[in-house]
């Protein structure tokens, strides 16, 4: 678990898919970290890899760097990756970078309250 001045991560597995959730910002001073973090989760049978958003409430290009990374390694390993629920203020930068239409982006219905929603209900 990554646990730094600005963000936390907690991982769990469920048959070949990693989710994992971030919790702070994802910006300039954390992004290696993060990015260090989260490959270092994924192992060999892990397919798929969602990362939830509803606890980041701000990220930079560098945070989106990561993602266009991880995007990149999951499609050569024929592996697939989902960010999910992104609060407004980066579901928006999501979309006006076009991440969007690069991979599955699930948005949230409604604010969530913190809690972390159980895999394969969206």
């Amino acid at each position: 678990m990554l646990q730094g001045s600005e963000s936390i991560m907690k991982i769990r597995y469920e048959g070949d898919i990693v989710h994992m959730e971030i919790e702070g910002d994802i910006s300039f001073s954390n992004a290696q970290d993060i990015l260090k973090e989260i490959l270092s989760s994924i192992k060999s049978t892990n397919k798929t890899a969602i990362i939830n958003l509803s606890r980041v409430g701000f990220m930079d290009s560098y945070g989106l760097s990561i993602f266009i990374s991880l995007l990149k390694r999951a499609k050569e390993n024929g592996g697939e990756l989902i960010l999910e629920y992104p609060q407004l203020g980066v579901q928006r930068f999501l979309e006006m970078t076009q991440l969007d239409k690069l991979m599955e982006i699930r948005k949230a219905e409604e604010p969530k309250t913190g809690e972390w929603p159980e895999a394969g209900k969206t």
